[in-house]
C-alpha cells in the first residue's frame, strides 16, 4: 500500500522508494568496486614499473643486492694540482653515502672503486681592456673503476666538468680555484650516483 504523507502527496510520485534507500545504505556495492578498481590499477603500475628496466637496483645495493659495501680509497692524482683529490674524494664518499643504496667500509666489502683524476686544464676565460686575465676557465677529467670483491673489473666511467672563476685579484685566485675544484667535483658526484642508480 502506498502512503501519503499528511499534504496528501504520495512519496512514490517523486521516485523516492524507502526500501531502495535501505538497501543502498546497508550495502554500499558501488563504493566497494570503485575503491577496488583503483587498487587493482595501481598494483598494475607498481607491477610495470618495478618490471621495467634492469631491475638491479634494490633497498639495499646494486646488481640485486650483490654490492651492499664499497671502499672508495683517495682519488689518484696524475696532474700537476696538488690537494685537488682531497676534494673528490671527499664529495665521491659524502654522495654515496648520502643515497643510502651503500655503505662505506675499508675491510669487508662486497666491492671497491678506484678513481682517478685523469687531467686538469686551466685556461684564460676573459680578459680586461688592458689585456690582464680576469676570469680563467678550469677543465677537470675524472675515471672511475668499479671492481668486485675478487677484483673482477666491473665498470669504467669517465666524467668531465668545467667551471669559470675569478682571477683578477692574486690573494683571492688561489681560493676561487679550490672552491672550483670543490663545486666541479660535487657536480660530477651527483651525476655518478644518478648514473649508477639508474643503470644497475
Amino acid at each position: 500500500m502506498k502512503m501519503m504523507s499528511k499534504f496528501g502527496v504520495r512519496s512514490s510520485e517523486f521516485g523516492v522508494n524507502k526500501s531502495n534507500q535501505e538497501n543502498e545504505l546497508a550495502c554500499p556495492a558501488p563504493i566497494f568496486r570503485a575503491v577496488a578498481k583503483h587498487i587493482v590499477i595501481s598494483l598494475f603500475l607498481l607491477t610495470i614499473m618495478s618490471g621495467c628496466g634492469y631491475e638491479l637496483v634494490r633497498d639495499k645495493g646494486i646488481f640485486g643486492g650483490e654490492i651492499t659495501t664499497l671502499a672508495v680509497p683517495i682519488f689518484k692524482n696524475v696532474t700537476y694540482e696538488p690537494h685537488v683529490s682531497m676534494y673528490v674524494s671527499e664529495a665521491f664518499s659524502k654522495e654515496l653515502m648520502g643515497t643510502g643504496t651503500f655503505k662505506l667500509d675499508r675491510v669487508g666489502t662486497d666491492g671497491y672503486m678506484e678513481g682517478i683524476i685523469k687531467d686538469i686544464r686551466i685556461l684564460p676565460n676573459t680578459l680586461s681592456k688592458t689585456g690582464i686575465v680576469i676570469e680563467k676557465k678550469v677543465y677537470m677529467d675524472v675515471e672511475l673503476v668499479l671492481y668486485s670483491k675478487n677484483g673482477t673489473f666491473i665498470r669504467r666511467w669517465v666524467l668531465s666538468d668545467n667551471e669559470v672563476y675569478r682571477a683578477e685579484v692574486p690573494n683571492y685566485e688561489e681560493y676561487n680555484k679550490r672552491t672550483a675544484y670543490a663545486r666541479m667535483s660535487e657536480r660530477m658526484a651527483r651525476r655518478f650516483s644518478a648514473a649508477i642508480l639508474v643503470n644497475y
